[in-house]
């Protein structure tokens, strides 16, 4: 045993539980993303107990001063809110899960006492009642959704001095009561106000069109969700183009701006960036970019999806520039082969589409 081990938790919530099998995997993606981002805010050099589904049990085995405490919960609030904006700004899915990471949440529970720790490998797992009572705060009475929770195992007393209006780490006193455990005293820290200093991500923009750009048009008998979800989402994608073999993301598996991805197309392997995802009222808009192909560079495809009650209207524009003087010679032909490729991708596009719309 030893006495006074600090015992810090924060802990994630706000996704449902979600049936769909793109939904299951994007939401374990994110939650990923964030318990790492969590462990990576760290500045008290803690250590980490267990990843517990949404939640990260971390260790100190002497306890921070309240001022060194609040300052780690403020970090980490202001990490995690703001790579969920800039996730918000970024992501191209529009499934459930991605659409609702935005509006997840976080809290904080701060507790110190007794532990018993037992080595497993590199790792401390943690036992004691102080452990069950840290883990049991997790669900309380508490009308917020995202706070510091401190047990009075956590000196508060003069915490914080003369708090000025703006002063967002103003506690209030609570209680809860277990029937084994009995009253457990609390301060809660609400961390609403601290949204007010999150940064704005960088708007998603996309580049001008020249004179050269080929475009066309497709109507589709099928929701605007279904048809965007068969276009953006990749394994989707290679079931009904059965032109691409395979599309490999780098570095992430959730596409979004900025994402590269290698498209294997025939004998070809074509390296493509994911431009981003505008998306306003019943219109989506989406881009990619690929650097280079065949004499070619910089091309830019731009899909406008629209929507009109249950109908699709789709425009794709597609922007190239020719790289050698042989191109050149040859600009009519391009121009015609990269037509037909785009009407062909929506014409398999639509076909599948409203085979599931039936």
């Amino acid at each position: 045993m030893t006495d006074s081990t600090l015992l810090y938790i924060p802990d994630i919530s706000g996704f449902t539980d979600f049936v769909n099998k793109t939904e299951i995997n994007h939401s374990r993606h994110i939650i990923s993303e964030l318990l790492e981002n969590i462990i990576n805010s760290d500045q008290l050099k803690l250590t980490v107990s267990e990843i517990e589904g949404d939640a990260v049990l971390f260790f100190r085995e002497d306890v921070p001063s309240i001022d060194e405490l609040i300052e780690q919960c403020r970090k980490t609030f202001i990490n995690f809110h703001t790579h969920l904006r800039r996730y918000d700004a970024e992501r191209i899915c529009r499934c459930g899960a991605c659409e609702t990471a935005s509006s997840l949440t976080l809290k904080f529970i701060i507790h110190a006492g007794q532990v018993q720790k037992i080595n497993i490998k590199d790792h401390q797992k943690l036992h004691g009642a102080d452990v069950i009572l840290a883990h049991r705060l997790l669900k309380n009475s508490i009308p917020q959704k995202e706070y510091i929770l401190l047990t009075d195992s956590i000196e508060t007393e003069d915490y914080p001095i003369n708090p000025g209006k703006d002063d967002w780490s103003k506690s209030i006193k609570g209680q809860e009561s277990f029937d084994d455990i009995g009253d457990v005293n609390y301060s809660c820290i609400p961390l609403q106000n601290l949204h007010e200093g999150i940064p704005e991500p960088s708007a998603i923009s996309f580049p001008g069109m020249s004179r050269e750009t080929i475009s066309c048009q497709a109507a589709i008998q099928s929701p605007i969700d279904t048809v965007y979800e068969n276009f953006s989402n990749f394994e989707k994608r290679i079931e009904w183009n059965e032109d691409i073999k395979d599309i490999i993301l780098h570095g992430d598996s959730l596409n979004k701006t900025g994402s590269l991805h290698t498209c294997l197309v025939g004998p070809y392997s074509l390296d493509i960036e994911s431009i981003g995802r505008i998306e306003n009222n019943d219109q989506i808009v989406y881009g990619e970019r690929l650097n280079k192909f065949k004499g070619l560079r910089d091309i830019i495809s731009i899909y406008t999806f629209t929507k009109s009650g249950d109908q699709t209207n789709i425009q794709a524009e597609v922007d190239f520039k020719i790289s050698s003087w042989l191109g050149k010679l040859m600009k009519p032909m391009v121009r015609k082969m990269l037509l037909k490729q785009t009407e062909d991708g929506l014409k398999k596009l639509k076909k599948v589409s409203e085979e599931n719309a039936g």
